[in-house]
């Protein structure tokens, strides 16, 4: 029997992919780029979607059960993936259906009672994360970690790093590598660099897609507080205390508070749940009465009040943001 393959782009094609994962009893996540559909006559019989470098919402009509469509679906979405020159990829599915997946040359992650990890064989998880460490020169002590966004880097960022460095002998700084933010990685690395340059024991790498990305936690750009976002906190989370904190030793994580975003605050209380004394809460910088925000700097540099920015900003980030690229890259907020 012959089957019809689509990309699903028009209304009724993406209903049928809801319908069918409802059917499977699979929630509906609305971060997807590609979806793909299989037909037989008028009826989906199977859906898959990607978004980004993540195979997702892979879903089977009951009744077609052992005709290998699941496969088909895989090794379409595979091949979507190379035809982007995506080498690596990962894939998310529920823990009872994981042992098909990694028969399917995938290898385990991270598990939850509501999702299930996975990533392919190209340069997997422990393999990235010592090939980054082998370059760092790491010595023996008190190690702490940071992960931040930066976007951009303030005197509130350079007050948590400081307060880290002080109180441990060696921090690693991992910067969120996505580029949803405002400003690219490479332009935030370059302005975290100029601000630290006076901590010697500081090492700034990229954060890996393995935390705050598209695949460890999807709904994070958007600020969102739903209960998928609870679910990618828990594994994005887990994912830094299992893999990250092991090969790098990392002895504490250090995080300022969140007086104004719900979804961070829940994140930190999220990394309190998990971590326990592991975690190291500093209140944030407070300066003329204000507390430093990314967001503030933002929405003053948008305005040109450059003169009201400046207490709260390091000298890099400051002239960047009166340049002509700060000022373009704002044009897009």
């Amino acid at each position: 029997m012959s089957y019809k393959f689509i990309e699903c782009l028009l209304e009724h094609e993406l209903n049928d992919a809801k319908s069918l994962l409802l059917e499977n009893g699979l929630s509906v996540d609305d971060h997807y780029g590609t979806t793909i559909g299989i037909y037989d006559g008028n009826k989906m019989i199977a859906t898959g979607s990607l978004y980004k470098n993540v195979i997702k919402m892979i879903a089977v009509d009951p009744s077609y059960k052992g005709k290998n469509l699941t496969d088909l679906i895989m090794t379409h979405l595979i091949q979507i993936l190379n035809s982007r020159k995506i080498s690596k990829y990962f894939l998310f599915t529920t823990p009872k259906s994981k042992m098909y997946f990694l028969d399917y040359n995938f290898s385990f992650i991270y598990e939850n009672e509501d999702i299930v990890m996975l990533e392919n064989s190209f340069e997997p998880i422990d393999e990235k994360l010592h090939r980054i460490k082998s370059k760092l020169k790491l010595k023996s002590g008190r190690t702490a970690s940071i992960v931040m966004n930066c976007n951009p880097v303030t005197l509130g960022h350079l007050y948590l790093i400081e307060t880290c460095a002080k109180e441990n002998d060696q921090v690693i700084i991992f910067l969120v590598e996505e580029d949803l933010s405002i400003f690219p990685f490479k332009v935030r690395y370059q302005l975290l660099k100029a601000a630290t340059k006076h901590l010697k024991h500081v090492h700034i790498v990229p954060s890996t897609p393995y935390i705050i990305s598209a695949a460890t936690f999807p709904t994070y750009f958007l600020k969102e507080l739903t209960d998928a976002t609870r679910i990618y906190m828990d594994l994005d989370i887990h994912i830094f205390q299992n893999f990250f904190m092991s090969i790098f030793n990392i002895d504490f994580r250090y995080v300022g508070t969140e007086p104004f975003d719900q979804t961070t605050d829940a994140y930190n209380k999220t990394m309190q749940r998990i971590l326990k004394d592991k975690l190291i809460m500093v209140e944030r910088l407070e300066k003329n009465d204000k507390i430093i925000s990314a967001s503030m700097i933002r929405k003053l540099a948008k305005e040109k009040k450059y003169d009201e920015l400046k207490p709260y900003v390091p000298h890099a980030t400051y002239k960047f943001l009166k340049s002509a690229k700060g000022k373009a890259l704002l044009l897009n907020e």
